[in-house]
């Protein structure tokens, strides 16, 4: 019962601190008039460690912590994994630094178990079965920013796959009409927006940078990972190599990207009924055979409630 007691009287205390010391971390800095007449005369009044007190403590040290943390997480984060993360991130179209999304990864492994096992240590309330539901929290918080990450993959890859046929159309018309590869694909970034629109922006940047359209094209194959767009891209490339015409590669790529979309519209169109299963099973029929079923129940219970009289 003490320990109880102490919990039930730190929880609150800890909660309110953690509140106080936000506000007063993420509130606007305090003006002094003395700097603000100083300032007038060119003077920057600064603190004797060389920091600007009226900075907000968010600033001056929330952040210079968060920035450490960083540097220790990247330092004890494998060569490998970091290459993994910078590839997830670029397909993902860089929601975060990588070096954010570590520390993100991190932070989870470390706060989920303490959540849990931090009030049971204060109880004196702890077994094997919280132990093992905090390595399983270990391990979701080391997968969760994944799990995050591949949903944002598949989706912006949905996007680009579903625009592309429509940008293909765009780029066979403007090199009929007598533009360059790169002016249509300029084009297509001017009438369009999305993902695919960002990610030949991105392509066309490197080529006025100076790197070949060969190489760009191919680190956009790569960055994205599409098979549509790599497709296409394969057969520009490879008509660039052979000097055959571009326009006819793409009057075909174009085809062949509006049958494909067909094809997964009905795909789809033909796994919806399946889907449709689960939901019947789990929803209506449950409750067809209640409106169904209610009626004789209750007649069945009165029969045989008359019976045992």
């Amino acid at each position: 019962m003490p320990s109880v007691a102490v919990l039930v009287i730190a929880v609150p205390i800890l909660a309110f601190i953690t509140v106080a010391l936000a506000a007063v971390a993420f509130a606007a800095p305090r003006r002094s008039e003395l700097q603000d007449r100083l300032r007038a005369y060119g003077y920057d009044v600064k603190s004797v460690g060389g920091g600007d007190l009226s900075e907000p403590f968010a600033a001056r040290v929330i952040s210079p912590a968060g920035r450490a943390v960083l540097a220790v997480v990247k330092s004890l984060t494998p060569d490998s994994m970091r290459e993994s993360a910078v590839a997830r991130l670029s397909q993902a179209g860089k929601p975060m630094s990588v070096g954010t999304f570590l520390t993100l990864r991190f932070v989870l492994m470390i706060a989920l178990p303490v959540l849990l096992l931090l009030p049971r240590l204060l109880a004196g309330d702890i077994g094997w079965l919280h132990v093992i539901i905090a390595v399983v929290l270990l391990y979701l918080g080391n997968r969760l920013p994944d799990i995050w990450l591949s949903f944002r993959i598949d989706g912006r890859r949905d996007k680009i796959r579903k625009a592309l046929p429509d940008a293909l159309d765009l780029i066979v018309v403007c090199v009929e009409a007598g533009y360059g590869l790169e002016g249509a694909l300029n084009k297509v970034t001017e009438r369009t927006t999305g993902p695919l629109s960002d990610e030949l922006k991105r392509a066309l940047g490197e080529i006025r940078l100076g790197k070949s359209r060969r190489d760009a094209l191919r680190d956009l194959s790569a960055r994205v990972g599409v098979p549509d767009l790599q497709s296409f891209i394969a057969a520009i490339v490879q008509a660039d190599q052979m000097g055959v015409s571009i326009a006819q590669v793409l009057r075909v790529q174009a085809d062949a990207a509006r049958i494909r979309r067909r094809q997964r519209a009905e795909e789809k169109a033909m796994q919806a009924p399946i889907k449709m299963l689960f939901p019947l099973f789990l929803l209506i029929f449950p409750t067809l055979m209640m409106v169904i079923l209610a009626p004789a129940a209750v007649k069945l219970s009165a029969f045989f409630g008359m019976m045992t009289r």
